[in-house]
């Protein structure tokens, strides 16, 4: 699972760009702060961004959703399922190392040992085993080996005892108060000099600086996303992006969220970025629109839910002030519980919530939904099980396969998520930069910011 993170910008003095363009490094600002890199822990939505630049994963995925050779040249499987990989020769860590194969084995173990790893790693490689014959490295896995491929595009391999040390496109260097990525020797070979983030929360400064001309790359505010200051352009990404309600209260308050997404949201709040939600699963990753099948009545008001969200996030806390006055219509005070973002997914993962809200971004599969249902699923944070869900998906084979009808079918009989509201990115990005957009936003795809340049 991964926190959408709409607004990437950054405010500087206007003297700071006045360099060359040849000498110009993209600026930008993170929401939030990330921590220390760390390709084993770190899973934050900005630490995914931070790892996507300094580290490389065995495949990647294109800006068409279908995977592409990354660390890995070539790949195949075997016969019983098992993956093997041929790595680049020109792979190097930072401090010059080549990547190994004993460098992909130990990420593997690690991520699978480490007691706080990421959790959406650990359910990636979950049941997984890895490695080593004639020199390749190789990695054995329950799950479809397309599937498992697929997923392994979020797995960069850290340097064998160095969580800290990857094999990307840009060197990361903490400085106080930024974090600053500079241009590597690189396959890729990164077309910009460098990146540099610093920590800047309030979206009113973000859209000060953008009409200024001061940042490279934000998102306006959604009342001016038509006024696009004359040194930008708008960039428009539709995303397998979602504003998803968690319920431990059974599927009953989720029936009451099905009704009022419907309309509880102005268009003038949704602007370009989102629209409500029409089904149980993401539209985009090809799923036909599904209400809830359960037999139970909705419950009816006067009540009370109480409804976790990360806060400071502005735009999140509007759209969840008209889903709120929605509510009261019929007759339900939906309390609203701001918490800090670690917070809330440490209350996610434990189950200690009646209702809470996050953004998911979607990998560009289907496969991407299983997340919900399986037992240590990441974005299984109720324990919802089915007796019939290991016979389903074992006849899902592929992307289209008839079983994937049936699947949701089990899910609509008594979900543990709804999804409220589908987004896309809208941002303003400086005329001068030329960027890559995808589904899975400017960074996270291959080549992502390695293949940015600048119009000379």
């Amino acid at each position: 699972m991964h926190n959408l993170l709409l607004a990437l910008g950054l405010v500087f003095a206007p003297a700071l760009f006045a360099p060359p363009l040849a000498a110009q490094i993209v600026e930008e600002s993170l929401a939030r702060d990330p921590g220390p890199l760390d390709f084993i822990q770190g899973d934050s939505y900005e630490q995914w961004i931070l790892q996507s630049l300094a580290g490389d994963a065995l495949v990647g995925i294109g800006t068409n959703g279908r995977v592409v050779p990354r660390l890995a040249t070539e790949w195949r499987t075997q016969t019983n399922g098992t993956l093997s990989f041929t790595l680049r020769s020109d792979a190097r860590y930072t401090d010059g190392s080549p990547v190994t194969a004993e460098d992909v084995v130990w990420t593997i173990q690690e991520l699978r040992r480490h007691p706080k790893a990421s959790p959406t790693k650990r359910a990636i490689l979950e049941g997984a085993e890895a490695g080593i014959e004639a020199g390749r490295p190789w990695i054995r896995s329950p799950k479809p080996a397309g599937r498992l491929l697929l997923e392994l595009a979020r797995v960069p391999i850290a340097q064998r005892h160095h969580p800290e040390r990857g094999s990307g496109p840009f060197a990361f260097q903490k400085e106080p108060g930024a974090w600053v990525f500079t241009r590597r020797d690189h396959f890729l070979k990164p077309r910009i000099e460098g990146i540099r983030f610093r920590l800047l929360p309030d979206p009113a400064g973000i859209m000060a600086a953008l009409q200024k001309g001061w940042l490279t790359i934000g998102a306006p505010a959604t009342r001016r996303q038509t006024e696009v200051p004359p040194t930008h352009r708008l960039v428009t990404q539709p995303m397998h992006a979602q504003l998803v309600v968690w319920s431990r209260l059974g599927v009953g308050p989720l029936q009451l969220l099905e009704r009022w997404r419907k309309d509880a949201f102005p268009p003038q709040l949704l602007g370009q970025n989102a629209r409500p939600s029409r089904g149980l699963w993401p539209e985009t990753l090809g799923f036909e629109p599904q209400a809830i099948a359960a037999s139970t009545t909705p419950p009816k008001g006067p009540g009370t839910l109480r409804l976790l969200y990360a806060a400071g996030e502005e735009s999140i806390e509007k759209l969840l002030l008209a889903l709120r006055e929605r509510a009261r219509k019929d007759g339900f005070d939906l309390q609203l519980a701001p918490v800090e973002q670690g917070l809330l997914t440490d209350c996610l993962q434990k189950g200690e919530f009646q209702l809470a809200c996050s953004m998911v971004v979607f990998d560009p599969s289907p496969w991407a939904v299983l997340e919900y249902l399986e037992p240590n699923g990441p974005m299984n944070f109720t324990g919802w099980r089915h007796p019939r869900l290991a016979q389903v998906t074992a006849r899902i084979q592929l992307p289209g396969d008839p079983a994937w009808r049936d699947l949701q079918t089990l899910w609509a009989e008594n979900p543990a998520a709804l999804p409220l509201l589908d987004f896309q990115s809208v941002i303003w990005v400086d005329k001068r930069l030329q960027v890559e957009p995808s589904p899975l936003g400017l960074y996270l795809h291959t080549p992502g910011a390695a293949g940015w340049r600048w119009n000379r």
